[in-house]
């Protein structure tokens, strides 16, 4: 304790406070920016069962409040500050991000948009291609580890939410404007009519590429491949138990060495598209819950831009039912889904498939103890049929103080892009097997509640995940045309401790915290040639909200970064990843109509890679009014 106070006493003098992913999802009453905000108790990513209960699993959010002070655009822009979860960008502002979790790979995260499966069937890559605008999220919930009642959560779910009928009408027109011809117009609006309430947005972004140092003239500067242009437009609309949502993203970015060192004029179109209804009708101790949802995308890859090289067209279709009965035994839940995939590409082919998937679970309760189990299996017309199960086990005592463990089984179905890729030096493998691994985690969470001396949060959490038949993809050198190939790991096993702490005060101290996360994989990844397992073994955050004199207010992130493995840089050289520290800023002034504020990312100008030899933009400043117009 004596090393958390001395290192929260350095990041207060420091003005550097951590964002607090908020795992505290109990009905409490909080102190938050001078005021109490009553938080209702939520149901994280559980439209198929109520598994998730905050007292046995590790899940964290972050809120409206912590979103608007942050320096963000995109949803992916917010992930990057969570604790957990490691973001890596082929370009600014969301352009093409992939997320990953816990030494995992980009595919094995499942995305959802309020409970709605939105995952990429061709690849992971496109998988936040998410036209929801920042305005209408309400919070952003990351369940950390594999659960068993949702196809797709190999390592996590990330669930976004947007707001709902019981909040204020809000209508606000927001523009942004900044450095390397950054601009950003955007309208939200938050209705609510009697019964129906309305969420719509529509955006525009675009910006002409950020400089660098050239490779070989290290003393002058190039415009990089980074230009891009985006629209979002979205709509949701709730009437009682029925849910509808819809939303297309049209997309053009210029992505430097995105997907290779042989070229720095690669060039990605991508066109997305889907649309979703949920309906809930609770009939006494019964709840039923049903969706159905579609997405398509299609993607236009140039390896040299202006010459078309891949085009790709996927389609999935999803139909779930659920059904959930309370009685004093607890609560049991069973229910069944179907998703149908299908490809069409220039170079992968023409495929379709169909993938089912069935659980049950029964929860119980008794005093301050809460356990699940749960058993599901799933059968796809490619890999056959799987079955999985797992349990947690929470207990809460004094009050806010909770311990829990959980025990679980996962299964993920290659993409078809690890399947039957083949173009420029990639080679997919069509005898690929399912990915399979147990995953095991304990941890201990709470919060004290000091009155007017404010509030401290923390949690502790310690995991291991034996993994087998774990897809990368591998370099073989023997193959001078096609030297990387989809091939099955036989053991990748992860082992990792994961940190939160966290106090807030009042409107001037509004949130010092520090997030802690550290990864290690049981893999030699520079003998193995793995293109994909170069994960963060390290990732710290800090963050601090505080204000200033009347409206005026800031906020800072510092994040520390240590990626394991190496990279081709522009001139095809192996190169080591370096450690990087990473420093945002934010500076506003608001009143009840009107916010303005000026952001600034890498405010240190740090140079640093996420993926190969793509330099990442260094400091970039903009400004932006944010007008309450209803």
């Amino acid at each position: 304790m004596a090393k958390i106070a001395a290192v929260c006493a350095l990041v207060l003098c420091a003005c550097l406070c951590p964002l607090q992913a908020n795992d505290s999802i109990a009905a409490d009453s909080i102190r938050q920016t001078g005021t109490q905000l009553s938080i209702r108790e939520v149901e994280v990513v559980a439209h198929k069962a109520d598994m998730h209960q905050e007292a046995s699993r590790l899940v964290t959010h972050i809120s409206r409040e912590q979103i608007q002070s942050l320096p963000v655009r995109t949803v992916a822009d917010i992930l990057q500050y969570l604790p957990g979860l490691d973001i890596r960008t082929r370009g600014p502002h969301g352009v093409q991000a992939d997320i990953s979790m816990r030494g995992g790979t980009f595919d094995q995260v499942l995305v959802l948009l309020n409970g709605v499966p939105l995952n990429d069937c061709q690849t992971g890559h496109y998988t936040l291609n998410l036209p929801v605008s920042t305005e209408l999220i309400e919070r952003v919930e990351v369940l950390q580890g594999a659960s068993v009642g949702m196809s797709g959560a190999f390592s996590g779910a990330v669930n976004i939410v947007t707001k709902n009928a019981e909040q204020k009408k809000d209508v606000v027109l927001k523009l942004s404007a900044g450095m390397n011809g950054l601009a950003h117009p955007e309208i939200a609006a938050s209705l609510t009519e009697k019964e129906v309430h309305l969420n719509m947005a529509a955006g525009y972004s675009r910006a002409d590429g950020y400089y660098a140092p050239r490779p070989s003239e290290k003393e002058t500067t190039a415009l990089l491949n980074s230009d891009f242009q985006m629209a979002d437009i979205y709509l949701q609309t709730r009437w009682r138990g029925l849910d509808v949502q819809a939303g297309a993203q049209w997309k053009d970015a210029g992505l430097g060495m995105g997907y290779g060192f042989g070229s720095q004029d690669q060039f990605d179109a991508t066109r997305t598209a889907f649309a979703s209804a949920q309906y809930v009708h609770q009939w006494n101790a019964w709840r039923l819950e049903s969706q159905a949802s579609y997405r398509a995308n299609y993607d236009r890859y140039e390896w040299h831009r202006t010459q078309i090289s891949n085009r790709h067209w996927n389609q999935t279709a999803i139909a779930s039912l659920t059904a959930r009965y309370t009685s004093r035994a607890g609560t049991t839940s069973f229910g069944i889904s179907a998703r149908n995939e299908n490809i069409r590409s220039t170079h992968l082919g023409d495929h379709n498939r169909l993938h089912t998937n069935f659980f049950a679970a029964q929860r119980f309760y008794y005093a301050g103890l809460s356990a699940s189990l749960c058993v599901n299996g799933s059968y796809n017309t490619q890999s056959g049929f799987h079955l999985g199960g797992g349990a947690d086990i929470g207990y809460t005592f004094m009050r806010n103080q909770r311990v829990y463990v959980n025990a679980h089984r996962s299964v993920r179905t290659p993409t078809f892009t690890d399947l039957y890729y083949n173009a420029g030096n990639q080679l997919g493998n069509r005898d690929l097997k399912p990915e399979e691994a147990w995953h095991l985690s304990a941890g201990y969470k709470g919060e004290w509640l000091f009155g007017s001396a404010g509030e401290l949060s923390y949690s502790l959490n310690g995991y291991y995940r034996h993994g087998k038949n774990i897809i990368d993809w591998i370099y073989v050198p023997d193959d001078s045309k096609r030297p990387y190939r989809a091939a099955n790991q036989q053991k990748v096993n992860t082992a990792g401790l994961e940190l939160s702490i966290a106090y807030r005060l009042n409107q001037w101290l509004r949130c010092i915290s520090a997030d802690y996360a550290y990864t290690y994989l049981d893999l030699d990844i520079k003998e193995a040639g793995s293109r994909y397992l170069d994960y963060l073994s390290h990732k710290l955050t800090l963050h601090v909200e505080h204000g200033i004199y009347k409206g005026f207010g800031a906020s800072w992130s510092l994040r520390f970064q240590k990626r394991e493995g190496q990279y081709n840089d522009a001139e095809g050289a192996v190169q080591d990843y370096r450690p990087v520290w990473l420093l945002d800023g934010s500076l506003f002034w608001e009143n009840r109509y009107l916010r303005v504020s000026a952001n600034c990312t890498n405010i240190t100008n740090t140079h640093y890679y996420d993926y190969g030899g793509i330099l990442q933009p260094g400091a970039w400043a903009q400004i932006t009014i944010r007008a309450q117009l209803l």
